[in-house]
């Protein structure tokens, strides 16, 4: 008895069938709803958090539709209380003017616009004074935005920072002392000698004060070597040696230290020889001083009385146990206060490698005065360096005095009033090594 409707209802499941088939079909190839908002990005001008930071918004009304207001809601612990919120249209490279007005409501920031923007029309909105949390991180930006009268969202926008330093900190905190307010209002002590940007600077260019260190500490040995195989191969009987060894001292003496530099990091690599900046400028550094350091040597070893080598002669001594035991010995008591003098001159001189790229001391100091617009972090340069030149030079005042007493019997005198020096009748042995390095000292 059911057979006819039973027959009924499986025709018209057929029927529906391919209708229901289709309908499923259909929504799922159906393409999404397009945003109006495209090309959506989020930067900030700060790399650290606990600090007010302008976060700019940019995106582009795309898609026949006319948005007519944007959201921007920032994750909690971010302070808007004291943040004021611009807004820039540009419709290709000409800018537009566009009535907005602003509003803020607990985490959001909302933008009104009237009229809308219309479509191809690139919005940026930047919301300045936000104080960002002092831990750093990871975060997200969510916006929305009201397009034909339909809300919906743009997605939330990654953005980061780091947590500050303890310097940076301490910065922060005497950024808010009355005291330094009162410093940082004459202009001359803000420009130079700002105590909050010194401590940044202090804490930061520290890694490149010990990148000058390690390249003058390793350099000045290399230079040491350097200096006396090219003083006996001045001093050699052989013509050949000797003008090899002329020619190089004159060559490196007579060109500057930052021609040099710039012939081994720049002529090195178009010739095809690639060098690690840091070996590279050891090299150099080396190759430089050890050409100062022959002269002061020679003239070291030359200063010696020629009594000397006749002595060490009537003991059966041959040259080379004569320049090991009794000559060498001598010559370094004489030249040490020089080549102290030299050591601090190399010290200074890494500070020519910031031209050509190397992060020793100076070049941070530059990227922090680059950065901020003040002269600040190049005094904290003059005192890491005037940390190592200081007492280096108070070493080589006590070693003259102590050579002069040496060799003469006598101490310097403290200079009078009218600048003059006590000196004694005659110079002694060691006046051809001062005269040597005249030119040396004022290179």
């Amino acid at each position: 008895m059911n057979r006819p409707w039973t027959a009924r209802l499986r025709r018209t499941l057929l029927w529906l069938a391919p209708i229901a088939l289709a309908l499923v079909l259909g929504a799922a190839v159906a393409p999404a709803p397009a945003h109006a908002l495209t090309q959506a990005q989020v930067t900030l001008d700060q790399e650290t958090g606990n600090q007010p930071t302008r976060f700019t918004f940019e995106a582009i009304a795309d898609n026949d539709a006319t948005v007519s207001v944007i959201s921007l809601t920032f994750p909690a612990h971010f302070d808007l209380k004291a943040s004021q919120t611009g807004v820039v249209t540009l419709q290709g490279l000409n800018r537009v003017t566009v009535k907005y007005a602003t509003s803020v409501s607990g985490q959001t920031v909302r933008v009104a616009f009237d009229p809308g923007l219309t479509p191809a029309t690139d919005v940026r909105i930047t919301v300045n004074n936000v104080l960002t949390p002092m831990q750093g991180g990871n975060f997200h930006l969510g916006v929305t935005y009201e397009a034909n009268g339909a809300v919906k969202s743009a997605g939330e926008l990654p953005f980061s920072f780091a947590t500050p330093t303890n310097g940076q900190q301490l910065a922060a905190w005497l950024g808010k002392q009355p005291a330094v307010k009162a410093w940082d209002s004459v202009n001359f002590f803000n420009l130079f000698l700002q105590p909050e940007l010194g401590v940044i600077a202090f804490t930061t260019v520290w890694a490149g004060w010990l990148i000058s260190l390690a390249l003058v500490i390793l350099a000045f040995p290399l230079a040491i070597v350097g200096g006396l195989l090219l003083a006996f191969m001045k001093m050699a009987k052989i013509a050949p040696i000797r003008w090899i060894a002329s020619a190089y001292i004159n060559v490196i003496r007579g060109t500057p230290l930052f021609l040099q530099i710039a012939i081994v990091f720049t002529g090195l690599p178009i010739a095809g020889l690639h060098v690690q900046w840091f070996v590279a400028g050891v090299g150099v550094l080396a190759f430089n001083s050890s050409a100062y350091l022959a002269e002061i040597f020679r003239a070291g070893i030359q200063s010696i009385n020629r009594g000397q080598f006749e002595a060490a002669s009537s003991l059966g001594m041959t040259y080379p146990q004569s320049m090991a035991f009794v000559i060498i010995p001598q010559t370094v008591k004489r030249v040490l206060p020089t080549m102290t003098s030299e050591f601090i001159l190399l010290f200074k001189d890494t500070a020519l490698l910031s031209a050509v790229g190397v992060f020793e001391l100076m070049l941070y100091s530059n990227n922090l005065v680059a950065r901020s617009g003040n002269i600040t972090p190049f005094m904290v340069a003059a005192v890491y360096y005037l940390i190592i030149t200081v007492p280096l030079i108070n070493i080589v005042g006590r070693l003259e005095a102590k050579l002069a007493q040496s060799e003469g019997g006598q101490t310097a005198a403290p200079p009078s009033k009218r600048g003059r020096t006590w000196q004694p009748a005659s110079a002694g042995p060691i006046e051809a090594l001062e005269a040597s390095s005249v030119e040396h000292e004022s290179r």
